[in-house]
């Protein structure tokens, strides 16, 4: 079988642990990478990465142009966190013929919030013939594809409930930066109020798992409020004082029918207790199930990202979402 040809697009701490996957993988062949930091311009991606051996690729600055000349089959995609920023990024991409599998959270399930976004890359994929698609592990798995899969076995659905506890300390450093580690209540408020705040995806997740069920949105309703430090927190990069935000508390809540039916809360925050990825269904059968220490975000962001090359690739051109493609599975 002919090797799939990957450009890894943004080479912050997720992109270069998608490279040292990538590089892994007998499957894959790294043609390049791509990112804006002129410090990484130039080297080989696999120094850029942290590889013990160069991977004989450069990383350009220069996407279209170097999108031509190496001719991907596939671009995993790993920049921004909205639509708005990465349009162009992807009609680059799009129009080099490569099939595009993303991190942005709000390409997950972008079609209500951004319509018309929506139609001009769908048309322009069509018009080259590939794939689109976002994933994650939140949104893209735990949140949404993880509760729907277990409605699979489930012949009446009352309602959802999907909790995702992370201990942040564990994870990068801008991952918490992004949760307010660090800063006053004060400061989490108005960063809060500007609405690019907190946790980007659940909506889009909550979006997901209702349109997948069938369940019309009467009111949808988010909360997002602090967690806040009782003693001093260290992590591996800053240090929380009493009084502090260690992290988020986020929940959406769905009413469909009158009747709330769906419930997804994330606490993310440095030092949580008992971390756990949990879902109950109330229905027939009534379904509960919790992973104990929880789905580690880094490692399952990536892993989503590469399991999903091979089944964008057999998608039919265009916009697509988790909900199109198979259920996921390793790409070993």
């Amino acid at each position: 079988m002919n090797r799939i040809r990957v450009v890894q697009f943004g080479l912050g701490p997720i992109g270069q642990a998608c490279v040292k996957v990538l590089a892994q993988k007998s499957g894959i062949e790294l043609v390049g990478g791509i990112d804006i930091d002129a410090s990484k311009i130039g080297k080989d991606l696999g120094e850029v990465c942290g590889l013990k051996n160069q991977l004989g690729v450069t990383v350009r600055g220069d996407a279209d142009t170097a999108l031509a000349q190496w001719q991907p089959h596939v671009v995993v995609h790993t920049t921004l966190s909205f639509l708005n920023r990465i349009e162009e990024q992807l009609a680059t991409i799009i129009k080099s013929r490569a099939h595009v599998v993303s991190s942005t959270e709000e390409l997950f399930y972008p079609y209500q919030r951004n319509p018309e976004f929506c139609q001009r890359i769908d048309a322009l994929a069509k018009q080259h013939g590939v794939g689109v698609v976002g994933t994650g592990v939140n949104p893209g798995f735990s949140l949404d594809i993880l509760p729907l899969c277990l409605t699979g076995v489930c012949t009446e659905v009352k309602k959802i409930a999907a909790t995702r506890v992370v201990d942040a300390s564990k994870r990068r450093l801008p991952l918490q930066k992004k949760i307010g580690a660090g800063i006053s209540p004060k400061e989490f408020r108005e960063r809060a109020a500007t609405g690019t705040f907190g946790h980007i995806g659940l909506q889009e997740s909550a979006l997901a798992v209702t349109s997948a069920m069938g369940w019309p949105v009467d009111e949808i309703k988010e909360n997002l409020k602090p967690m806040i430090a009782d003693k001093r927190v260290k992590t591996p990069y800053l240090t929380v004082e009493p009084g502090q935000v260690t992290g988020i508390h986020q929940i959406m809540r769905v009413k469909s029918g009158g009747q709330e039916r769906l419930k997804l809360e994330l606490q993310m925050h440095v030092g949580a207790k008992q971390p756990h990825d949990s879902v109950e269904i109330a229905g027939n059968p009534p379904l509960s199930m919790r992973i104990d220490g929880g789905i580690f975000g880094d490692t399952a962001t990536i892993a989503a990202l590469v399991n999903s090359i091979p089944k964008i690739m057999k998608a039919p051109p265009g916009l697509r979402t988790m909900l199109d493609l198979p259920v996921p599975y390793a790409f070993l």
